[in-house]
């Protein structure tokens, strides 16, 4: 490594190498770091992606596309189901492979990168972000940056050196924890997502099972933080496992926490900018943060290419990328949040009797305001509140 670039990227997750990647490609000198020894290992999710946002930055492959889904399936505590076609063409991917290729990609355009080398604090210059002080093989360096990008995860520490608030209050981070099964049987559908919506296993969450070809499938929950402490979210799932697939075999187990909050207050500073979980760009409701992660690292790249050439990466000429994002994602993000919290108000009950009465109705050729007509005319309260998400632009997916 040198002892000075353009830019460092910590963290090459899929937001940190687009990210280092349209860096690269803008003409700056880029060094693209990741903590762990092999980039993509270990998964953090469920591996479902939307097509549409990767095509501004992966061609698709085969080698990293495990199932694609014609269908979400919705499921509640009593066995009624609803059916949903995606709102996108959506894939199930390999994650070692996929994370691996993005890297790569950034390499090719110019980045250098390096895995197993871990940021243990910034540098600062006059009150500004001026570099990164890394760890690899042992010995400690100091490195300068024009940008720092803080894409290191939801626990994120880069950011937090820089003095953002980046940590969300105990109703608003998942606790998560996946099996990746083998031997699951007719179960699982090959271009079949699942949720499972059941407070007994995921209470403020769900359950999912995303097929991953080869009779095997990544099986997992989330539960809001402040339910873990009655029970934890690997118990839960234990029991799940054993009520929905007592004969599969765990091949690995990942455990995580994922901010919901729909963004984190303040997204850049001077000298640095944070992407993806990093800065809380996960869907607030599901949680899935891959393709969002990468669009809103495209965006802060746009702004901060453009400063640095300018030689001005003042917070005030980086937030920009703030306005940007929240221009394209802070509302819909913001209808996703009170979606979560409505749904975690409701109650089982309520839960099985929606979902139930959505598998008697034709879905396909009904619009999204007489679907809530429908399903929300025993519950007055709810279809005020429904109402109001309808406003503000949320879609079911």
């Amino acid at each position: 490594m040198k002892s000075r670039y353009d830019v460092v990227v910590v963290g090459a997750g899929p937001a940190g190498s687009v990210a280092a990647r349209c860096a690269a490609a803008g003409g700056l000198d880029v060094l693209l770091i990741e903590k762990r020894q092999e980039i993509g290992s270990p998964v953090r999710c469920a591996e479902a992606v939307g097509v549409e946002s990767l095509r501004p930055y992966l061609a698709l492959d085969s080698r990293w596309v495990n199932a694609e889904v014609a269908r979400f399936a919705v499921c509640n505590a009593v066995g009624d189901v609803v059916c949903l076609p995606p709102t996108e063409p959506t894939l199930v991917v390999e994650r070692k492979i996929f994370d691996r290729e993005l890297a790569r990609l950034a390499a090719e355009a110019g980045a250098e990168v390096q895995a197993k080398t871990t940021a243990v604090g910034l540098l600062h210059d006059n009150g500004r972000v001026s570099g990164v002080r890394i760890q690899r093989a042992g010995q400690e360096y100091e490195v300068s940056a024009r940008l720092v990008v803080a894409a290191d995860g939801p626990e994120s520490q880069t950011a937090r050196w820089a003095g953002l608030e980046t940590v969300p209050p105990l109703n608003d981070y998942y606790v998560s924890v996946q099996y990746l099964l083998s031997g699951v049987g007719e179960k699982v559908k090959p271009t079949e997502c699942q949720y499972h919506l059941d407070v007994d296993f995921a209470p403020g969450g769900y359950a999912w099972v995303f097929p991953k070809g080869s009779n095997t499938a990544n099986v997992g929950l989330v539960i809001e933080a402040n339910y873990a402490d009655t029970e934890s979210a690997q118990a839960r799932l234990e029991r799940f496992v054993e009520r929905h697939f007592p004969h599969a075999s765990v091949l690995s187990v990942v455990v995580g926490g994922i901010p919901v909050t729909g963004g984190i207050r303040q997204m850049a500073t001077h000298g640095l900018v944070v992407v993806g979980d990093a800065a809380h760009h996960a869907d607030p409701l599901t949680g899935g943060g891959i393709g969002l992660g990468m669009m809103g690292a495209g965006l802060a790249m746009e702004v901060a290419v453009d400063a640095l050439r300018r030689g001005d990466v003042s917070a005030g000429a980086l937030r920009s990328y703030e306005a940007q994002w929240r221009r394209r994602f802070g509302r819909s993000h913001q209808a996703l949040y009170k979606a979560r919290k409505l749904a975690a108000r409701i109650g089982q009950e309520s839960i099985n009797d929606l979902i139930k009465q959505a598998s008697q109705l034709d879905l396909e050729n009904m619009s999204l305001g007489e679907v809530a007509l429908r399903l929300f005319a025993k519950h007055p309260l709810l279809l005020v509140e429904v109402g109001k998400l309808i406003a503000t632009g949320f879609i079911l997916k």
